[in-house]
C-alpha cells in the first residue's frame, strides 16, 4: 500500500488537536499516583492520539525491555514481548535502541522494516505503527503506538504525537517519584520499627520474623536465615511466612546454593523470575515450584566485615526489584545481622551459662559426697566450698566457712601449718604432704594430730585454686 500523500494541516484539526493535548496535560497534572496516572493515559491518552493500542517498555538493564503497560494489545503480544533486547525486530526496540522514533505509516511500511512482523500485524489488524524512544531521569525505555488505519505522520502529526507521549512520560515519572518518596517515608518508619524489635530478638527465629513483617513493606511472602554453621558450611536456622515448615540439614559453602553462593562471595543474587532461577540453580526448581515462589532476593548478612549468613526474601510472583527497594531488603539485613550476632552470643552464653552451672553441681556433689574432710580454696587460699566433713572437723558451720581465710576457720598454730602447706604446694605447682599438731575449734584445748594435703588445681591449664584433705590421725 502506498504511503498515505502528506496534506496541509487543517487550521480546525490543528486547533482540535492543541485542545486534546491541553485537556490531556491537565487531566495527568490532577493526577498524583502511578496507577491513576497510567489510567488516565489508557482512558484519554489513546483517544488524544488516535491509537488503538499502547505499550509501554521500561529498560530492565542495559539491552533489555521489560513490557510495564499495554491496553489494547492480545494477549499473544503481550506473552511474546514481555522481554525484548534491544536487537530484536520490534519498533520499540530500535527506537530504544537508536534513540530515533520509528514512524510506520501503513502496512507496507510494516512489512518493508519488519517483515517478522507482518503476520502479527494482519491477526491484530494493525495497520501503522509508532514507537518512540523515552529517556527521562528515572525511566529509559519506549512507547509503542499501534493504529487500526494508515495514517499521514506528517510534520505536525508526528511534533503532536510526540509532545502528547512526552507528557504522559513526564507524567508517569512524576508520578513514580511521589510514588518513590511516599514509599521512602514508609519503609523508613518500617525500618525504625524492625530496628527497635530486632533489638530485644533474642532467637534466630525472633530475627526472621522480624525481617519477614518488614519485608511485607515490598510484598514479600516469606523469609529465610541462613547462618554459618562452622567453617564450610551454612544451616537455614529459621524461615517466617509461606512454607515455614521447611527444614533442611547443613549446606556446604561451596554447594550450587543461593544461600551458601551469598555467604561465600558476599555479594547480594536477584533472581527476578522462576526462569532466572531454574536456569542457575535447576535442581531447586521442584521446591520453588511447590513453595509457589516466583522470585528471590538473597543478600548477605554482614556484621565486623564478614558475612556470617544470609537472608533470603521469596516473592509469590515473578518480581524485578526496583533499585530503592533492593537498597531496602539490604537495609533490612543490617539490623538482621547484627541481631543474628547478639542472637548467637547470646545462645552461647546460655550454654556456657548452663554448661558452668552442671560443672558446678558436679564439683559441689562430688565434694559433698567425698568421705574425707575435703575443702576448694581460690588462688588466695580463701575456702570457695567444704563438705560435711570438713566443718565437722574445723568447727565451723558449713555455710560460715565461705569466703574465710585459713586462719579464720583454723586458728593458731593448726591454721599457720596449714597455711604452710598451701603455699609449698603454690611454689612447687604440685601436692603437698605434711602432718599438722595444734588445737580446733571443734576440740578447744586438745592438741590433735591432722594429715593435710594441698595440692594446686588448673582449669585449662590456668592456676584455679586449691584443694585440701584433712585427716585425723
Amino acid at each position: 500500500m502506498a504511503r498515505v500523500p502528506e496534506k496541509r494541516p487543517d487550521p480546525s484539526v490543528r486547533l482540535e488537536r492543541l485542545q486534546r493535548l491541553q485537556a490531556l496535560t491537565e487531566a495527568l497534572a490532577a493526577a498524583a499516583t502511578r496507577e491513576e496516572v497510567l489510567r488516565m493515559v489508557f482512558e484519554r491518552g489513546l483517544s488524544v492520539v488516535d491509537a488503538r493500542a499502547v505499550a509501554i517498555f521500561s529498560e530492565r538493564r542495559p539491552g533489555e525491555l521489560e513490557l510495564v503497560q499495554g491496553l489494547g494489545v492480545s494477549e499473544e503480544f503481550a506473552s511474546g514481548f514481555r522481554r525484548v533486547f534491544a536487537d530484536e525486530p520490534l519498533p520499540s526496540a530500535e527506537a530504544y535502541r537508536t534513540g530515533e522514533p520509528v514512524w510506520l505509516a501503513s502496512p507496507a511500511e510494516i512489512a518493508a522494516r519488519f517483515p517478522t512482523l507482518v503476520p502479527l500485524a494482519k491477526r491484530e489488524g494493525v495497520v501503522a505503527w509508532v514507537a518512540l524512544p523515552i529517556t527521562l531521569a528515572g525511566w529509559k525505555g519506549a512507547v509503542g503506538l499501534q493504529y487500526g488505519e494508515p495514517r499521514a505522520f506528517d510534520g505536525e502529526e508526528r511534533a503532536f504525537v510526540l509532545a502528547a507521549v512526552t507528557q504522559a512520560a513526564r507524567a508517569i515519572e512524576r508520578a513514580r517519584l511521589f510514588d518513590a518518596h511516599k514509599r521512602l517515608a514508609e519503609r523508613l518508619q518500617q525500618l525504625q520499627l524492625t530496628a527497635g524489635t530486632l533489638s530485644s530478638a533474642a532467637t534466630p527465629r525472633d530475627v526472621a520474623a522480624a525481617a519477614f513483617r518488614a519485608l511485607g513493606a515490598v510484598g514479600a511472602c516469606a523469609a529465610e536465615i541462613h547462618a554459618l554453621e562452622g567453617p564450610d558450611a551454612i544451616l537455614l536456622l529459621a524461615r517466617h511466612g509461606r512454607a515455614a515448615e521447611s527444614e533442611s540439614g547443613p549446606i556446604r559453602l561451596d554447594a550450587p546454593d543461593p544461600a551458601a553462593e551469598v555467604v561465600r562471595s558476599g555479594r547480594a543474587l536477584w533472581l527476578d523470575s522462576p526462569a532466572d532461577l531454574e536456569e542457575r540453580y535447576p535442581h531447586l526448581a521442584r521446591e520453588r515450584a511447590r513453595r509457589e515462589e516466583g522470585a528471590w532476593a538473597v543478600v548477605p548478612l554482614l556484621a565486623s566485615g564478614r558475612a556470617l549468613g544470609a537472608l533470603t526474601v521469596a516473592f509469590a510472583e515473578p518480581r524485578r526489584l526496583e533499585a530503592d527497594e533492593r537498597n531496602f531488603v539490604r537495609l533490612v539485613a543490617q539490623p538482621c545481622a547484627a541481631a543474628l550476632e547478639r542472637a548467637r552470643l547470646f545462645e552461647d552464653a546460655a550454654r556456657s551459662r548452663a554448661e558452668a552451672e552442671s560443672a558446678s553441681a558436679v564439683l559441689g556433689a562430688l565434694v559433698a559426697a567425698a568421705p574425707a574432710a575435703l575443702a576448694l580454696l581460690d588462688t588466695e587460699g580463701r575456702l570457695l566450698r567444704a563438705n560435711a566433713a570438713f566443718a565437722a572437723l574445723t568447727g565451723l558451720g558449713r555455710d560460715a566457712h565461705e569466703g574465710r581465710s585459713l586462719s579464720d576457720y583454723l586458728p593458731g598454730v593448726a591454721g599457720d601449718q596449714v597455711n604452710a602447706i598451701v603455699q609449698a604446694a603454690r611454689d612447687s605447682g604440685r601436692a603437698e604432704e605434711r602432718d599438722v599438731v595444734g588445737e580446733t575449734r571443734a576440740a578447744p584445748g586438745t592438741t590433735r594430730r591432722l594429715g593435710a594435703v594441698a595440692f594446686p588445681l588448673k582449669v585449662e591449664g590456668k592456676f584455679a585454686g586449691f584443694g585440701l584433705f584433712l585427716r585425723e590421725r
